[in-house]
C-alpha cells in the first residue's frame, strides 16, 4: 500500500525520495561497515534496493539528479582541500603513466571483446572509450576512511584520475566529431583542447590571486569564506564542463586553491557537514538508482565479460604505471584499484554515446549495469588493498 502510494503521489514526492535515499544510505552503511566493507558499498547498494531493480520507489529524477551532481562536485572539493599541492607536482610524472596506461589497456581489451562479439568497429571503440574513463570520487570516499587521501598512493591516484579526465574527454571528443551521428554541433578537438589550456590558466591565476589577496579580500568586504569557498567551487565546476572536462576536475581544483590558504580547516568543515548531511549520500544512492536488472538479464554474458574485463583491464593497466614508476608492489595495487571505479563518469560519456548514435540502444542498458558493478567492485578490492598494506 505504502509502496503504491509513492508511486502515484507526485505531490511532495521528491521529499519522501530524499528521506528514503538517507535513511536508507544511513542503515546500509553502517550495515556494511559492520561487515568489514566499506560504508559507501552500502549506500551505493540502498541506490540498487530502492531503486528499479528491487523495490522501484525512487527514480532517478531532476531533482535526485541535481542533488547528485552536488554531492561529488562537493566530494571532489573536498578532496582537493585535504591534498598536500606538493606531493602532486613531485608525482606527476607518475600520475601522467598511470593514467595513460590505465586508458589504453580498457580501450584495447574492450575493442577486442566487442569485435568478438560482433559489435561493429565504431561501437567496439566507443566501448573502449566508456571504460577507459575513471571516476575517483568513490575512490575518495574509501581513502579518506581509511586515512589514506594524502599518502602517496592517493595523491598518485588523485593526480591520474585528473589526467584521466583530460586524456579520456579528448578520446571523446575524437570519436563523436569523427564517428557520431549526433543533431548537435559535433566537437571540434583543437577548439576543445584550446578550452581546456584556458581553463588551466585560469585555475593558476585564480591560485595566485586567491592564496595572496584573501585575507585581505575578507576583512575589507566583511565576507564569509565557505560562501567564498563555494562559490568558487561551483564556478570552477561550470567552467570544467563547458570545457568539455567534468565537473569533478572543477571542484578539485577549486579545492587545492583553498587548501593553501589560512582557512582550509574551517572551509573543510563547513563543507563535510553541508556535503554528508544530504547531497554525498543522494549522489551515493544515485549510483546505484542506474541500475536495471534488464541489463543484466537481457545479455548475462556480456555484462559478466565487461564487467571483469573492465575491472582487470583497469587494475592492470594502470599497476604497470606505478609499478613503471618504481612503487613497491602493493603501491602498484592500491593505485590499480583506485583507478577501477567507473561511476557519474562513465554514465555520461554512455549518455554522450547513445546520443551521437555510437552505442546502440540494445546494449545500452547493459553497459550502464556494467558501470555500476564496477562501481560497486572498485572499493571493496580498494579497501582489502589498504588493509593488507597497513598490516
Amino acid at each position: 500500500m505504502i509502496i503504491c502510494f509513492l508511486r502515484e503521489s507526485s505531490y511532495l514526492n521528491y521529499l519522501i525520495e530524499l528521506i528514503l535515499i538517507l535513511v536508507f544510505t544511513i542503515i546500509f552503511g553502517k550495515l556494511f561497515q559492520r561487515l568489514g566493507l566499506p560504508g559507501v558499498v552500502g549506500q551505493l547498494i540502498s541506490g540498487v534496493f530502492l531503486g528499479p531493480s528491487i523495490l522501484n520507489i525512487v527514480h532517478t529524477g531532476s531533482i535526485i539528479s541535481t542533488f547528485s551532481d552536488i554531492g561529488v562536485i562537493i566530494l571532489m572539493f573536498i578532496a582537493g582541500l585535504e591534498s598536500n599541492l606538493d606531493l602532486l607536482k613531485k608525482y606527476l610524472n607518475p600520475s601522467l603513466l598511470v593514467a595513460i596506461l590505465g586508458i589504453l589497456a580498457p580501450i584495447l581489451f574492450m575493442y577486442i571483446a566487442g569485435i568478438m562479439h560482433r559489435f561493429s568497429n565504431v561501437e567496439s571503440l566507443f566501448i573502449g572509450i566508456i571504460f577507459a574513463a575513471t571516476s575517483v570520487s568513490i575512490s575518495v570516499e574509501v581513502l579518506r576512511e581509511m586515512k589514506e587521501l594524502d599518502s602517496v598512493e592517493g595523491i598518485t591516484i588523485l593526480g591520474a584520475a585528473v589526467a584521466d579526465d583530460v586524456l579520456s574527454i579528448l578520446a571523446l571528443s575524437f570519436a563523436v566529431s569523427f564517428f557520431g551521428v549526433s543533431d548537435d554541433n559535433n566537437a571540434n578537438i583543437i577548439i576543445t583542447i584550446l578550452l581546456q589550456i584556458g581553463f588551466f590558466i585560469l585555475v593558476y591565476v585564480l591560485y595566485k590571486v586567491i592564496t595572496k589577496w584573501l585575507n585581505l579580500f575578507i576583512k575589507k568586504f566583511n565576507l564569509g569564506i565557505t560562501e567564498i569557498a563555494m562559490i568558487t567551487c561551483l564556478a570552477l565546476s561550470y567552467l570544467a564542463e563547458e570545457t568539455s572536462l567534468s565537473t569533478i576536475t572543477g571542484a578539485f581544483f577549486a579545492g587545492i586553491i583553498f587548501s593553501r590558504t589560512d582557512f582550509k580547516k574551517d572551509i573543510s568543515n563547513k563543507f563535510e557537514n553541508i556535503g554528508y548531511s544530504l547531497f554525498i549520500p543522494v549522489f551515493f544512492a544515485n549510483v546505484g538508482l542506474n541500475m536495471e536488472l534488464s541489463g543484466i538479464v537481457n545479455n548475462l554474458l556480456v555484462f559478466v565479460i565487461f564487467t571483469v574485463l573492465a575491472v582487470i583491464t583497469k587494475f592492470f593497466g594502470a599497476m604497470l604505471g606505478a609499478k613503471i614508476s618504481k612503487f613497491n608492489s602493493i603501491s602498484s595495487m592500491e593505485i590499480g584499484a583506485g583507478m577501477i571505479s567507473r561511476g557519474e563518469v562513465g554514465l555520461i560519456i554512455a549518455g554522450i554515446g547513445l546520443n551521437a548514435h555510437l552505442i546502440s540502444e540494445g546494449y545500452y542498458s547493459t553497459i550502464i549495469a556494467s558501470i555500476v558493478a564496477t562501481t560497486l567492485i572498485a572499493p571493496i578490492i580498494l579497501r582489502k588493498i589498504i588493509l593488507i598494506k597497513k598490516r
